[in-house]
């Protein structure tokens, strides 16, 4: 009884899984690749959609803060002479 039992349940997971391979998995991948699409398409015309701006206006979103420093010790000035040979 133990054999035709593991039989049945062999049977049975082998359709399950082949179900599933063949209907359920490519609309799981059609609906991520989709999203994807969709998500880099709103990402690269986001910038269209925005409100237009005047020709010549600038807008900068983010300005680095000037963090370098350089001490008068921290080197000698050489004074630099072209020299034609």
């Amino acid at each position: 009884m133990g054999v035709i039992r593991f039989i049945f349940i062999f049977i049975v997971a082998y359709l399950a899984i082949s179900l599933i391979t063949r209907y359920v998995i490519p609309v799981i991948l059609r609906l991520f690749f989709r999203y994807i699409s969709n998500k880099s398409r709103n990402q690269y015309s986001g910038g269209r959609d925005r409100v237009r701006r005047k020709e010549g206006e600038v807008k900068i979103d983010y300005a680095p803060g000037s963090d370098k420093k350089i001490d008068k010790d921290s080197g000698e000035y050489v004074d630099y002479e072209e020299v034609d040979e």
